[in-house]
């Protein structure tokens, strides 16, 4: 492909992708877009948070108070959930498992005899062969078995 040649052979600039023309570009102070966001504007966050910490007043227990939003939001749900409305009760209590202070990661420990188990079976998974019952917890006929083998 051929490169393209300035139209000026006195300058030494080249056209092209990232480099506009020298009488199209901006000038010192021009904004690229004179129409755009006004100052002090808000985005919708902003906004959107402003809404839901502003106070609100609500009636509890026939007396008046004031709450942020939110917690006003909460609220409502919760008396809707205690009316028998599905959807509240199946969203407090997805919110509940999300944020309550319950430590999924905590585990149980396995009793004895499940763990070896699990041990015999991983061994046979991995070719190897382990006791499935340690001597002491061998049945009483293997034992007998064994003083017979002696005679």
């Amino acid at each position: 492909m051929t490169r393209k040649t300035p139209k000026n052979p006195a300058t030494d600039y080249e056209v092209g992708r990232g480099k506009p023309p020298k009488a199209s570009r901006f000038k010192p102070g021009q904004s690229g877009n004179p129409g755009g966001r006004k100052k002090g504007s808000r985005n919708f966050k902003t906004m959107f948070l402003e809404v839901l910490e502003a106070d609100t007043e609500i009636t509890e227990k026939g007396r008046g108070r004031t709450v942020p939003a939110i917690q006003a939001l909460i609220l409502s749900q919760v008396q809707e959930g205690l009316r028998g409305k599905l959807r509240a009760i199946d969203s407090i209590f997805a919110r509940y498992e999300r944020y309550a202070d319950v430590d999924a990661e905590q585990v149980e420990e396995l009793p004895e005899e499940d763990r070896a188990l699990l041990q015999h079976v991983l061994a046979g998974y991995a070719g190897q062969k382990t006791p499935l019952a340690t001597k002491s917890q061998a049945p009483p006929q293997q034992a007998e078995d064994e003083e017979h083998d002696h005679e």
